[in-house]
């Protein structure tokens, strides 16, 4: 008989289940409660991002480390793609990037394509890179946007023909297609700054949601002027929103015809940067409004602030152009800059007053103690200036300029100099010269050769030509006849630096073989052109190339 009734059997084995299971200890249930419960990491605050600038906002552009011929030359290793060397495509890549404070280049993309390969291609030349000098501003090396063109152009020992009518293939230019952010006469808007200022004064239509939305402030639209002097490709820069950029878009698209911008004689594009102001104190009729003559003209206030950049930039002779020139002028090179022992450039800058005195100069770039020192004293021995205005108030203006230490026996780039060499008789003499005096090498009948040589040589500050090489070959005997044709030139006109003296400059000239016939004077022929930094087409990139060459001897 059973001592315990049936209907308790399911309790009972419950009961033994439990009891035979051991129970963990306190510890090690919490920790394996511990272990199931997910992981927490502890997240350290996010470091603010680190700003970029643009080109117009630092003092101190980024700059190739070993110079500008030094990049022009790394430029001309652009692997031509098959579709290139076959002549179906040629163009101009932009590559844009971020040149960070320690001279890295990222954030590289391409800014304006041509296809595929030659977009892959520009991209690999720019991030092979090595570190560049970085930008600075106040003093403090900052991250800078930058933007390089990488041409892609057939080379001429596969063209066909040297131009259209059979003439030589060098270029000659008055204008170029690179766009300058600074040239030596800057653009200038019919009847100078204050008549712009009242242009945006009366044209301004001041947009109903800003007015609604009670928003004031400042939009900065860039623009380029281009040598036909109409203002073209404005963007805002920065804006405040509202309808108001859009506004400020409208007002720089409606501008009349500037004067352009010229560099070295010739003009040129030159991409500007303006303030426009939204003010909801000021109303519509009163922007309109031209002050009365009656009305006393306030004395001009003086404020402490001190400014980068204003409406109204501080000249000296007339125009800011005129700075480079009197610090050259004012300029003491020291023994070890006349031995040749140091060269390059000093990166000072100082604050022009608004009694005209420049104050607080100081190196952000320098050279040497002496050359630094030397540079200091160049700035304190310049004359007063017309000083700066912002908003119709005279301010203190910092500015930024180089300072250039090179000895006598320095040999400059074209786009280091003020006034380019020229041949005597201009353009036209040197294509006559360089075909009426080759003797052309037997072998380009014997073979049915036919290309180009590309020759650098130096100007010296005698006008003599100095050292030559060969930069694109053809032939043994193309070649030493190309040399011997740049050695027997007569004495060219010097360049001369901002102070006027004579120097030495590097040039090139592509000489075509055989000689293209030579049209009849006073007959006119469309000029083959290439791309600025075409890595072998015509012109190449920089201030050396035979464009600029051929421009400055006119």
């Amino acid at each position: 008989m059973p001592l315990f009734p049936v209907h308790s059997v399911p309790h009972l084995l419950l009961t033994a289940l439990l009891t035979a299971l051991p129970l963990l200890p306190a510890a090690a249930q919490q920790r394996t409660a511990v272990k199931k419960a997910p992981a927490k990491t502890a997240t350290k605050p996010a470091a603010p991002a680190e700003p970029v600038y643009e080109l117009y906002q630092v003092q101190i552009k980024p700059e190739y480390a070993e110079g500008q011929f030094a990049l022009q030359q790394y430029l001309k290793g652009a692997r031509l793609p098959a579709d290139v060397q076959d002549g179906r495509i040629q163009g101009v890549v932009l590559v844009g990037f971020v040149v960070r404070p320690d001279g890295r280049l990222t954030d590289t993309y391409v800014a304006r394509g041509l296809s595929a390969a030659t977009n892959a291609e520009a991209l690999r030349l720019v991030q092979a890179m090595p570190r560049w000098r970085p930008g600075r501003r106040e003093d403090k090396a900052v991250a800078t946007r930058y933007s390089l063109s990488v041409a892609f152009q057939r080379p001429l020992t596969d063209l066909a023909g040297f131009g259209p009518d059979g003439r030589s293939g060098a270029v000659e230019e008055g204008t170029e297609a690179k766009v300058y952010t600074y040239v030596e006469q800057m653009p200038q808007y019919p009847g100078g700054m204050e008549a712009m200022q009242q242009y945006l004064r009366t044209n301004l239509r001041y947009p109903a949601q800003a007015r609604t939305n009670a928003v004031e402030g400042k939009v900065f639209v860039s623009f380029v002027v281009p040598p036909t002097g109409k203002p073209t490709n404005a963007k805002v820069v920065k804006g405040i929103g509202s309808g108001c950029d859009e506004e400020a878009l409208r007002l720089i698209k409606d501008m009349p015809v500037w004067t352009p911008g010229k560099q070295n004689g010739r003009v040129v594009s030159v991409n500007y940067t303006i303030p426009i102001t939204f003010s909801l104190n000021t109303s519509s009729s009163d922007l309109m409004a031209v002050p009365a003559p009656a009305a006393p003209t306030p004395p001009p206030v003086v404020e402490d602030k001190i400014y980068t950049y204003v409406e109204q930039m501080p000249t000296l002779g007339g125009s800011i152009s005129g700075v480079s020139p009197a610090l050259q002028a004012a300029l003491q090179l020291p023994a070890e800059v006349r031995d040749g022992r140091t060269e390059g450039q000093v990166f000072v800058n100082f604050v022009v007053r608004p009694d005209g005195r420049a104050t607080d100069e100081k190196v952000v770039r320098g050279l040497s103690d002496a050359c630094n020192a030397a540079a200091l004293a160049a700035v304190r021995a310049l004359p007063r200036f017309e000083p700066g205005k912002q908003n119709g108030r005279v301010v203190s203006v910092q500015l930024t300029v180089p300072v250039q230490m090179y000895g006598p026996n320095h040999v400059f780039e074209g786009g280091q100099v003020a006034t380019q060499a020229s041949f005597p008789g201009g353009g036209t003499a040197l294509r006559d010269y360089l075909t009426d005096k080759l003797r052309e090498p037997k072998v380009l009948k014997q073979e049915g050769l036919r290309g180009a040589v590309e020759v650098r040589f130096v100007v010296q500050a005698d006008g003599r030509i100095g050292a030559t090489e060969i930069v694109r070959p053809l032939c043994r005997s193309c070649d030493e006849e190309a040399l011997r044709l740049v050695r027997d030139m007569p004495r060219w006109t010097p360049a001369r630096n901002a102070a006027g003296q004579p120097v030495s400059v590097r040039q090139q000239v592509i000489i075509p073989m055989p000689a293209a016939p030579v049209a009849p004077r006073g007959s006119t022929g469309s000029i083959q052109r290439s791309p600025a930094g075409s890595p072998g087409g015509y012109a190449r990139l920089g201030y050396s190339s035979v464009a600029s060459l051929f421009s400055a001897a006119l």
